[in-house]
C-alpha cells in the first residue's frame, strides 16, 4: 500500500473513530442514528466545508470501494439458510414481489424522467435491495460515473433514514401487528442498519425478525447482478455466451460466506466478533464515501433523481405494507 493510499485510509479511519464517539452522545442515541449514517454525513461535511486534499483521494476511494466490498462479503456472517427457512414462504413472496416490482417501477419512471440509464439502475437496486451494498455490486458491472454513485447512495441513505424514524411511530399510532410490522420493515427499508434500528425500536423479537427478512432480501444482489451481467454482455457482444457473463467476485464470496455460515457451526463469540468487524468496515466505507461526496457534483446531476428516489421509496414502502397484509 503506497503513501497516497495510506493517507486517505488514515483520514477515513479518523472520521470512523469520531463517528463512534459521536454515537455515544445523548441526542444521537435518542435519535437512534446508525454509524453508517453519521459517517457519511460527517465525511460529506468535511469534504464540502474544509475540503479534502488530492493526496487523500487514493485512500478515500480505496475505503469507499475496496473496503465496502470486503464489508459486503462479511455481511454473509449475519445470514444462514436456516434463518431463511424459518421465515416461511409468506416472507419470501413479499420480498420477491416488492423487490422485483420496485426495480421495474423505478426503471420505468427513470425513463419517463429522461434520466441516465445507469443512474436509474443504481437507484432502483439501492432502493429495492440493500442500499450502498447493492449500489456497489451493481456499479461493478455497469461502471457508472462517480457523481451518480454518490448521488444514489445519498438519496437511498436519506429516505432509508426517514423510514427508520417514521416506521416505529406508525407502529405505535396504528397499533400494528408485530409480525406484519417486522415483515414490512425488513422488506422495504433500504439499509440493514436502518432496519435493525426500526425493528428493535419496537421489541427484540420484532428487531430479530425484521433483520432476518432484510438479510434475505440482501441475497437478491446475486440474481440481479447475474441479470445485469447478461444484459451488459449482450450489449457488448452480438453473440451471447456464458463466458461473457461477469459476476462481481465479492458477490460470489458473499454467497460462499452465507453457505459457510449455514453449514459450519461457528462459535458464537467468533461470529459476534466477525459481525462487529463487518460493522466497523461498513462504517469505514461510508466515511470514505462521505469524504468523496461533492455537493457541487451532485447539483450537476439535478433534482430529478431525488424525485425518483422519493417515488421509488414510497412505492416499495406502500407495496410491502399491502403485501404483508394480503399474503
Amino acid at each position: 500500500m503506497n503513501k497516497k493510499i495510506i493517507l486517505g485510509v488514515v483520514a477515513s479511519i479518523i472520521v470512523t473513530v469520531i463517528t463512534y464517539m459521536l454515537q455515544n452522545i445523548w441526542v444521537i442515541k435518542k435519535l437512534n442514528l446508525s454509524t453508517l449514517i453519521i459517517a457519511i454525513i460527517l465525511g460529506a461535511l468535511i469534504k464540502n466545508t474544509v475540503g479534502v486534499s488530492e493526496k487523500f483521494e487514493g485512500g478515500i476511494k480505496f475505503c469507499s470501494k475496496k473496503v465496502l466490498r470486503i464489508a459486503i462479503v462479511m455481511l454473509g456472517f449475519k445470514l444462514s439458510f436456516t434463518q431463511i427457512l424459518k421465515m416461511g414462504p409468506k416472507a419470501l413472496i413479499v420480498i420477491l414481489i416488492s423487490t422485483t416490482s420496485t426495480i421495474l417501477f423505478t426503471r420505468y419512471l427513470g425513463k419517463k424522467l429522461n434520466l441516465k440509464d445507469n443512474l436509474t439502475t443504481l437507484l432502483a437496486t439501492g432502493t429495492s435491495i440493500c442500499g450502498a451494498a447493492a449500489i456497489a455490486a451493481v456499479n461493478s458491472i455497469i461502471k457508472s460515473e462517480e457523481e451518480d454513485i454518490a448521488y444514489s447512495i445519498g438519496v437511498v441513505t436519506i429516505f432509508g433514514t426517514i423510514f427508520m424514524f417514521i416506521y416505529p411511530v406508525i407502529f405505535k399510532i396504528f397499533n400494528l401487528n408485530q409480525q406484519i410490522y417486522s415483515l414490512w420493515t425488513g422488506s422495504s427499508i433500504h439499509e440493514v442498519a436502518q432496519v435493525v434500528a426500526a425493528g428493535f425500536a419496537v421489541s427484540n423479537d420484532v428487531g430479530t425478525q425484521a433483520t432476518i427478512v432484510k438479510l434475505t432480501r440482501v441475497l437478491f444482489i446475486i440474481p440481479v447482478t447475474i441479470i445485469l451481467s447478461i444484459a451488459s454482455s449482450r450489449k457488448d457482444n452480438s453473440k451471447f455466451s456464458l463466458k461473457s457473463i461477469s459476476i462481481p467476485y465479492f458477490v460470489l464470496l458473499f454467497l460462499i460466506v452465507v453457505i459457510i455460515n449455514s453449514t459450519i457451526q461457528i462459535p458464537k463469540n467468533t461470529l459476534d466478533f466477525l459481525v462487529k468487524i463487518d460493522g466497523y468496515l461498513m462504517t469505514l466505507a461510508m466515511a470514505g464515501l462521505g469524504l468523496d461526496l461533492s455537493i457541487a457534483s451532485m447539483k450537476k446531476v439535478g433534482l430529478k433523481p431525488l424525485y425518483l428516489g422519493i417515488l421509488s421509496s414510497l412505492f416499495i414502502s406502500l407495496l410491502s405494507f399491502l403485501m404483508a397484509h394480503i399474503v
